[in-house]
């Protein structure tokens, strides 16, 4: 039977061209803050335990938060520069 192993063959075809843009997808990325974040991208994410960095990476060829650290980095400045800047 020729049948047999036609249909199988297409079959297997349809199924890789289905499979095909979830495989190769280049733009995903994770919902955070309400916002759409593309992979790779690091942001200070709220959480219910407080803000924590992290980033957007994919898992399974799916996408997740990866938490990079326990708090997000800020700027300040030394104590000193703040009482020159007290004193004028």
């Amino acid at each position: 039977m020729v049948l047999r192993p036609v249909l199988l063959s297409s079959i297997v075809l349809a199924m890789a061209i289905l499979a095909h843009p979830a495989l190769s997808a280049n733009n995903c990325s994770c919902r955070g803050n309400g916002e759409d974040i593309p992979e790779g991208q690091t942001i200070c994410l709220k959480t219910a335990s407080g803000a924590k960095l992290a980033r957007c990476e994919r898992v399974l060829n799916n996408t997740s938060w990866k938490i990079l650290g326990n708090e997000c980095p800020t700027a300040s400045l030394p104590q000193s520069a703040i009482r020159q800047f007290d004193q004028g």
